[in-house]
C-alpha cells in the first residue's frame, strides 16, 4: 500500500542524493540515461516515481516527463526535488491516472515487486501506450535476489510459487537505517511473461544487470548473480 513508503520516503531521499545508494547512482542512472540517449522519447511516464530523483535526471533530456506516485510521503518529497524541473507530478497510481495521453517511454523503476494487483497496474499502463510505445520496468532479479536478501526462509520460499511478505532492508553504504513493512511479491519470471501478454504486450528485450568490477567492488563484494533484471515490452499487432 502506498502509506507504507512516507515514512521512507526522506530516507530514501538522502540515500539518493548522497550516492550511498550505489545501485542507483552507479547502476542503474547510468543505465537509463543511454537508454532515453539511444531511443531519443518526445515523452515520458514514470510509474511510481517515488522521491522523484529519477525523473528530475532523465528530464533534461526528454521535452516532456510526467511522474506518477500513489504514496503521499513519498510525493512529498518528490515535489521537493523537482522543484524547478520540467516535470509534472500527480499523486496518483497509473490506475487512476485518466489522462489520454499516449507516451513513448513508460518507465517503472523497482516498484513492481511492491504491487500485489500487477493485471490491474499493467491495465493501467496500456492505455497509456501506443504501438511505437515502449514500456521498461526494473525489479529485482526473480531467480537471484532471495539468495542476496534472504527475505523468505528456505521453507517458505519456493521460486515457481508466488509469495508475498511484508520486508525490511537496508542499503550496502547506510546499515543503520532499515526501511520496514515494505510490500514484498515474489513471482517467478514466466508469470510477468504471462502477465504482458495477457494485456497484449510482448517482450522485445530482457537485460539482466550485471555491473563491472570497478562497480562491484565500491559494495564491497562481488556480485555472484545479476541481482536486478529490466525487462522491455511493446504492444501486440494483432
Amino acid at each position: 500500500m502506498p502509506y507504507r513508503w512516507d515514512k521512507a520516503a526522506e530516507i530514501r531521499r538522502s540515500q539518493i542524493e548522497s550516492g550511498a545508494d550505489l545501485t542507483f547512482s552507479k547502476v542503474f542512472v547510468p543505465y537509463y540515461q543511454n537508454l532515453i540517449s539511444s531511443s531519443k522519447p518526445a515523452s515520458l511516464l514514470e510509474l511510481g516515481c517515488g522521491t522523484g530523483n529519477l525523473s528530475a535526471i532523465l528530464s533534461s533530456s526528454v521535452p516532456v516527463v510526467v511522474a506518477l506516485e500513489p504514496s503521499r510521503g513519498m510525493y512529498e518529497t518528490a515535489r521537493e526535488v523537482l522543484q524547478g524541473k520540467s516535470v509534472r507530478l500527480l499523486n496518483c497510481s497509473v490506475e487512476d491516472y485518466r489522462k489520454d495521453i499516449r507516451f513513448d517511454i513508460l518507465i517503472s523503476h523497482m516498484c513492481i515487486q511492491t504491487i500485489d494487483d500487477l493485471d490491474k497496474f499493467i491495465g493501467g499502463v496500456v492505455r497509456h501506450m501506443g504501438f511505437a510505445s515502449l514500456f521498461v520496468f526494473a525489479i529485482p532479479h526473480p531467480c537471484f535476489y532471495n539468495s542476496y536478501k534472504l527475505f523468505f526462509e528456505p521453507g517458505e520460499y519456493h521460486y515457481m510459487q508466488e509469495a508475498k511478505k511484508a520486508i525490511s532492508f537496508a542499503i550496502t553504504k547506510d546499515p543503520g537505517r532499515l526501511i520496514t513493512g515494505v510490500p514484498y511479491n515474489h513471482r517467478p519470471l514466466s508469470r510477468y511473461f504471462a502477465l504482458l501478454k495477457d494485456h497484449s504486450l510482448h517482450v522485445v528485450d530482457f537485460h539482466e544487470m550485471f555491473p563491472g568490477p570497478h562497480i562491484q567492488k565500491l559494495y564491497g563484494r562481488a556480485w555472484e548473480y545479476p541481482w536486478y533484471c529490466v525487462f522491455f515490452a511493446r504492444k501486440t499487432r494483432n
